[in-house]
């Protein structure tokens, strides 16, 4: 209805869309730079934020920027598993000879990153989603795991995402060790009101949609509401073209807004 209403090639917001067409805000900038660094030196990267607040789709852009001849992505989602299942992820997603006891686990996760730096001449990059939910044993397990110790450079990328009280977690004493060895942090913020308005009218000029769709008050209102959260941004936007749309109205205006954040 959206689409056919206001004459829009496709729905904005999509989360499939081409990594080349994301809003480059100031955060998202920042955080594509420590990203590159991260995957120049290597090493264990922290990057948290609130729900909804782009963590994904920053991590989107970085795979999507990397040499699949030089680098492999294994993606662990599972953050409240056992030490021993833990290890178990890992070991299946290197591809490894099955094994039960620990020690056989942590052998083969070892030998498996060993064989893909030094005989493939692969860096591969671990990223474990949802991280403030780790148990905390699990944290020194992984500090274990990565231990290396062959040209003097960690042969592995690790991004560690979650939430934003994660950062509060591992200020703790009992996480000093695993902290100190976190080479880069970030930390995404919501978005400013001006780049809060640009981040709908860039999503609504990719469908073709103009800037003419929103009033100033429909804009003024979206920011109020959501607070420059992405997430929240988007998912008010959408709401506000179904109630305008249905409303037979051609302009988004602050009584759209307000009707679509009750439902928000």
């Amino acid at each position: 209805m959206i689409r056919s209403h206001f004459s829009l090639k496709d729905m904005p917001f999509k989360k499939d869309c081409p990594t080349d067409t994301l809003f480059q805000s100031s955060v998202f900038e920042e955080g594509v730079k420590r990203l590159d660094h991260i995957r120049e030196h290597r090493g264990l990267f922290l990057l948290t934020g609130d729900p909804g607040s782009g963590k994904t789709t920053l991590l989107r852009h970085f795979y999507h920027s990397l040499n699949e001849n030089a680098y492999r992505t294994f993606y662990i989602p599972l953050a409240t598993v056992s030490v021993t299942d833990f290890y178990r992820q890992l070991n299946y997603l290197l591809g490894c000879e099955k094994a039960h006891r620990k020690a056989d686990l942590f052998r083969n996760i070892q030998e498996g990153i060993k064989a893909l730096v030094q005989n493939r001449k692969i860096v591969p990059v671990f990223v474990f989603d949802e991280v403030h939910l780790l148990k905390n044993e699990n944290y020194s397990e992984l500090q274990i795991v990565l231990n290396f110790d062959f040209d003097s450079v960690m042969p592995a990328i690790v991004v560690l995402a979650g939430q934003s009280h994660l950062r509060d977690r591992l200020a703790r004493d009992i996480f000093t060790s695993f902290d100190q060895r976190i080479a880069l942090k970030y930390h995404l913020i919501p978005l400013g009101k001006n780049e809060c308005n640009e981040y709908i009218l860039s999503a609504l000029k990719q469908v073709g949609g103009t800037a003419s769709l929103f009033s100033a008050n429909a804009l003024e209102a979206i920011y109020n509401n959501t607070q420059g959260n992405l997430r929240e941004i988007a998912n008010l936007t959408t709401k506000a073209l179904l109630a305008t749309a249905i409303a037979g109205k051609n302009i988004v205006t602050e009584e759209e807004v307000f009707l679509a954040s009750k439902e928000v």
